[in-house]
């Protein structure tokens, strides 16, 4: 049974002095398309398009730690993957003994978006974000 619709979108970290560095590697240098962060984020980081057609994002999140370039940033760094059952796809989860955390969902007025989401981990302590589909 295939439970995943498609990549939603990577998230990746930077510490806080490389943010406009890393800016200028995804906007400018990689060329990605920057979008208007949803409502609810905060100004740090920043959100760009990977692809339009199926919709894909890259998330530059800005981590808290002074030393993120040696601390395992598990807790940030996921992938975000769209499902079909989000409910389902919990439920699914829990049964089988992974823990869930709630998490906001994403809104955006001006992007049309408000999809309700949760976070897991892998059996690697990898974090995952499940999304309803946009």
């Amino acid at each position: 049974m295939t439970v995943i619709k498609m990549v939603d979108h990577l998230n990746v970290q930077v510490p806080p002095d490389k943010e406009d560095e890393a800016k200028r590697f995804y906007g400018e240098i990689l060329g990605l398309e920057q979008l208007k962060k949803p409502d609810n984020l905060g100004p740090r980081g920043a959100h760009y398009v990977i692809c339009k057609e199926p919709w894909q994002e890259l998330h530059l999140g800005i981590a808290r730690e002074d030393n993120a370039m040696e601390v395992n940033m598990t807790v940030q760094r996921h992938w975000g993957f769209q499902v079909d059952d989000l409910d389902g796809t919990r439920a699914a989860l829990e049964k089988a003994g992974f823990d869930t955390e709630d998490a906001l969902p994403v809104i955006s007025e001006s992007r049309n978006i408000n999809q309700k989401r949760f976070f897991t981990r892998d059996p690697g302590g990898n974090r995952v974000e499940l999304l309803e589909p946009r």
